[in-house]
């Protein structure tokens, strides 16, 4: 016999949590209820009267209804009485599982330590990024709507210490929580709005039903119903939009060095997902035991004085790191340490790669670090850090010559309207490819090493897909050269690009350098600083609107020196804004003499990883 679950949602409001409970409910034989402890009401115990019926029956008030101030009274008088019998009631109404959600201001947490030992009990923690949960319950309590209400065009000015006053009251409820389910031994895990949420449907209910494989629950979600009930409350892409006094608002935080942890959600420093917060290209910098061993992508653009490009990788930089420990390090020579992004600095943390920057100048000084931004809101946070920084989009370092010439396609490779080149990992999206007709994907080695059957799992969602690296290893793995690469992309009409989350994205350049046109979906950090109507299109992130964004440049007929020729005047221009910028920088910390940087031995960088050991027994 199958045992009855128990799965509670716990979290503060404006969390999502709505979004989550309604995907919840249509679990197999489950009944689904909201807030629980609500106020004056307890949602969703209204569509089951039958379990209502049993409820009111149990805490000796017959016939009293889930809105009624008799069964409220109940309830609040006794949380535990009131769990058990709803849970008792859904169990003899034939249900295996109820699903429900509180509120870290709703429960004591000596009722919480109660209901924590029930047997069969899950938990899942929803938490949301400080900022815009506060923003979001400021326009309810304004428009008395806590549902179905756009209120995009309604910009409050806040209080920062309100904020600030709120938040920590927050993250103390919701750690003493997290304490409670941690001392109980109860299995939980965690979601977070904006990066498992706040995402296309089918994402969603795929980071939904890890969340609840996390937890010992293998029934997924992927059978919910859409939830249409529901509407988005807020369109604005940025915060600080939301808000009449957004920018003054970010300066004041970032002035009393807060303006980070506004923006990350609490409890993250305690939780870990079962979707990664970041892939694993990105894990953070606690993982890394030894800088010095890191391969990075460098150049060493002078010896004397001291002039480098190195990339940020882990959250900070692998160079300041060791930097930060190692005075002196490059003797009474000056120095300039260009920092490029492997991933988006839009999202996430910057302090640790501030702390790294300052305490490697502190050590050693007359060396300054200068980092790239690919976006505005990449410039502003480093601004915020205290991190200077110039425009310096990572594809313009992009080797054009590898891509310059249409190459023989290999044997064995069918004709393909669309190519992916991309590890496969769900943040790459891959799924959205699924209306295509026997797309190629290129891929790298590592995800298979560390997941045997995910190949399988790819092939059995993607039946159609040309999986190349092992159509051209004849069964097994083969890592392919640039130059093996440039030869599939002559097998394809369009290039890829369906990630959403890391940013510029390497791959889309090589495409659009090799004359492929772009089919992209919307994307953060710097993306489209290359693209235009004469290379690309930006579609939404659905398998429809990608297969019909590639009809659409197939039909354009557009010639691969077309697309080569657009692209390359974009990356010009790009490459000398970097120059300039770049030498003034030289000039005003080295002086009028400081070596010229020069896009020679800054070109394919990108593509070349050695260890920093390596990097740095260069320059001594």
């Amino acid at each position: 016999m199958t045992e009855f679950r128990e799965i509670v949602v716990l979290g503060s409001p404006r969390s999502g949590s709505n979004l989550l409970c309604s995907i919840l409910r249509d679990l197999p034989d489950n009944i689904g209820f909201f807030e629980i402890l609500a106020k004056d009401r307890i949602e969703g115990l209204q569509w089951h009267p039958a379990v209502e019926a049993r409820v009111a029956a149990s805490l000796t008030v017959p016939g009293a209804t889930a809105d009624s101030a008799e069964l409220i009274a109940a309830r609040d008088s006794d949380p535990v009485a009131f769990f058990d019998a709803l849970s008792k009631g859904a169990r003899e109404a034939g249900a295996r599982s109820i699903t429900c959600k509180i509120f870290d201001h709703q429960i004591s947490i000596p009722h919480l330590d109660a209901i924590l030992r029930r047997p069969n009990l899950r938990v899942i923690f929803l938490s949301r990024r400080r900022i815009d949960r506060f923003i979001s319950a400021e326009k309810a309590r304004i428009s008395g709507k806590y549902l179905q209400a756009n209120t995009t065009e309604t910009r409050p000015l806040i209080s920062t210490l309100g904020f600030l006053k709120e938040m920590f009251q927050d993250d103390h409820q919701l750690e003493a929580m997290y304490r409670s389910v941690r001392t109980a031994g109860v299995p939980y895990s965690y979601l977070n709005y904006e990066r498992d949420l706040d995402i296309d449907q089918d994402q969603r209910k795929a980071r939904i039903s890890d969340a609840l494989v996390a937890v010992g629950l293998p029934q997924g979600v992927s059978h919910a119903r859409p939830e249409n009930w529901l509407v988005k409350q807020d369109e604005s892409p940025d915060w600080r939009l939301k808000i009449a006094n957004g920018f003054e608002t970010a300066a004041a935080l970032a002035g009393c060095g807060l303006l980070d942890y506004a923006q990350e959600a609490p409890l993250e420093c305690f939780l870990s997902s079962p979707a990664p917060a970041r892939p694993a290209a990105s894990p953070k910098q606690a993982e890394i035991e030894n800088p010095l061993e890191m391969h990075v992508t460098s150049a060493v653009l002078s010896v004397d004085p001291v002039m480098t490009i190195t990339s940020i990788q882990y959250n900070t930089s692998p160079l300041a790191a060791v930097m930060a420990t190692a005075t002196g390090i490059f003797g009474d020579r000056k120095g300039l340490h260009f920092l490029r992004p492997s991933w988006t600095m839009e999202r996430g943390s910057l302090s640790e790669l501030a702390q790294a920057v300052t305490a490697a100048e502190s050590a050693n000084p007359g060396q300054v670090f200068v980092a790239l931004h690919a976006s505005d809101k990449e410039e502003e946070k480093y601004r915020a850090h205290g991190i200077r920084s110039i425009l310096g989009n990572s594809n313009i370092f992009a080797d054009e010559r590898i891509w310059a010439e249409d190459a023989p396609p290999p044997p064995g490779l069918e004709p393909a309207d669309a190519i992916y080149i991309a590890r496969l990992a769900s943040w790459k999206n891959h799924r959205l490819a699924a209306r295509l007709d026997r797309p190629l994907f290129v891929y790298g080695r590592r995800d298979l090493l560390e997941n045997p059957g995910l190949l399988d799992d790819y092939r059995a969602q993607l039946p159609t897909a040309q999986f190349v690296n092992h159509l051209l290893g004849d069964g097994s793995h083969l890592q392919l050269t640039h130059e093996d690469i440039a030869k599939v992309m002559s097998c394809a009409r369009v290039g890829l690009a369906l990630s959403q989350v890391e940013g510029v994205m390497r791959a889309s350049m090589e495409c659009l350098l090799s004359g492929l046109p772009l089919v992209t979906v919307p994307s953060i950090g710097g993306r489209d600083a290359f693209l235009s109507a004469s290379n690309s299109v930006i579609v939404d992130a659905t398998p429809e609107a990608v297969a019909a964004g590639v009809a659409e440049m197939v039909a354009r007929r557009l010639t691969r020196n077309e697309v080569r020729r657009a692209t390359m005047d974009l990356v010009k221009t790009a490459r000398r804004s970097f120059l300039e910028e770049a030498n003034r920088v030289a000039q005003g910390h080295l002086g009028p003499q400081a070596p010229p940087v020069t896009m020679g031995p800054l070109v394919g960088h990108i593509n070349r990883y050695r260890p920093l050991r390596d990097v740095l027994g260069g320059l001594r």
